[in-house]
């Protein structure tokens, strides 16, 4: 049966039932890439301890006291190639063709991002050199124009003149966009990986998120087909890797593993902007099940630019930070994290089984993103004042303290009197 029968009969039968049914040719995905994961990521902990490749604890933003090992990254990488390879080699049904031209660009991709991230974790390089290497990745996806199509389809909805040229000017603006989603993207996931098991198992329920969506709609555009593949990939190369991970971890997944996931997920959107007449509908939907990152995100970009530090600078404000010093152990506050990832997933799947029309959805997520920014920057000004009080306080303390004499005007006599 083919996807299109299948997505079809959602309507007449058992959603759940027939979701599993479009996703049984692509399942041979997922247990390679979980189990590539299951088997790299201790090898890559071999490696890391056996070369010095750890992460040092330091009792302010981090929750560990003994070092413990990077590479974790890599392994998802192994668990994820391997699952789409062998999907690609063997071509599991009459179904799962795949654009070999999409795929290798997103393959590149992936290996620009980690490579840069692995850079990073074993050298230690500036940010304008890892933003490049994510600049890098974005290229290879606008290669393929994966992610221009959004630029172009909404340019059709507002009606905008399709005049000599008009083509030149969208391909330049979806290239914009591939690239500012693919920086906030990656630097998304990378900023919410401060806690043991939370941006694996963020990043995992996202894509559960994505491959519902997909169930839900599919039809027999090769896209679908490389969406289920690349959400059937993510979710085992990432629960491959978290039984390593999750608290107390015995690695880590570094720059190279967070880069990278950030990249898949905004990769796996951006796929959806090629699905035809559904594209928007699936791109706002997706953008609501990845609001958790995007949220983090948000908040620290106004919490240190109001402070007046780098938007790069680490800190201990992100949100699993403040459920930490709210008295949640390391476990229940990745699981509250858990628990918000999968309230957005549930609200952007919800609103496409439900058939909202685009208009609608994008009303939702206007408001879910306009109180993110409200949030953020409430936020981002209670600090700010807080440090200005901090910092009066500290001035006029110093000023109220008395100067001692030195050493010589307390020996010499005082002159008298005339």
């Amino acid at each position: 049966m083919s996807i299109t029968a299948l997505a079809q009969s959602n309507i007449d039968g058992d959603t759940t039932m027939n979701i599993l049914a479009t996703l049984k040719p692509f399942m041979g995905v997922f247990f390679i890439a979980f189990f590539g994961a299951l088997i790299a990521t201790p090898l890559m902990r071999l490696l890391a301890l056996k070369n010095g490749i750890v992460d040092w604890p330091d009792l302010h933003r981090k929750n560990h006291i003994e070092p413990i090992a990077y590479l974790g990254g890599i392994g998802i990488f192994f668990g994820w190639f391997a699952g789409v390879a062998f999907c690609y080699i063997t071509q599991a049904s009459e179904n799962a063709h795949l654009d070999l031209g999409m795929l290798i660009s997103i393959i590149l991709g992936a290996l620009a991002i980690t490579l840069t991230g692995l850079f990073d974790d074993v050298y230690g390089i500036s940010p304008r050199v890892k933003v490049g290497g994510q600049l890098f990745a974005a290229a290879a996806l606008a290669h393929q124009k994966i992610g221009i199509h959004l630029v172009e389809n909404t340019w059709a909805i507002f009606g905008l003149p399709d005049f000599t040229g008009a083509y030149h000017i969208q391909y330049i603006l979806g290239t914009a966009v591939i690239a500012i989603f693919v920086v906030g993207g990656c630097n998304a996931l990378n900023l919410i990986d401060g806690l043991d098991g939370l941006a694996g198992g963020v990043t995992a329920i996202s894509a559960v998120g994505f491959l519902i969506l997909a169930g839900l709609s599919a039809n027999d555009a090769v896209e679908f087909s490389l969406i289920l593949v690349m959400c059937l990939a993510i979710i085992g190369a990432t629960l491959g890797y978290l039984p390593y991970n999750f608290n107390p971890a015995s690695i880590f997944m570094g720059d190279a593993g967070s880069l990278l996931l950030g990249f898949l997920c905004i990769s796996t959107i951006l796929l959806f902007s090629k699905t035809g007449d559904q594209a928007l509908k699936l791109v706002t939907a997706s953008l609501i099940i990845f609001a958790l990152p995007i949220t983090d995100t948000s908040l620290a970009i106004f919490r240190r630019k109001m402070r007046g530090k780098p938007i790069m600078s680490p800190d201990n404000e992100h949100m699993h930070h403040l459920f930490r010093r709210s008295g949640l152990s390391v476990k229940k506050s990745v699981l509250a994290m858990y628990a918000i990832a999968t309230m957005f997933a549930v609200i952007g799947c919800g609103m496409v089984y439900l058939q909202f029309a685009w208009t609608y959805m994008l009303v939702v997520a206007t408001l879910i993103y306009t109180y993110i920014l409200v949030m953020s920057y409430k936020y981002g000004h209670k600090l700010a004042l807080l440090d200005k009080m901090r910092k009066e306080q500290e001035a006029a303390e110093q000023a109220a303290q008395p100067i001692p004499a030195t050493a010589e005007s307390a020996s010499t006599p005082a002159e008298p009197e005339v």
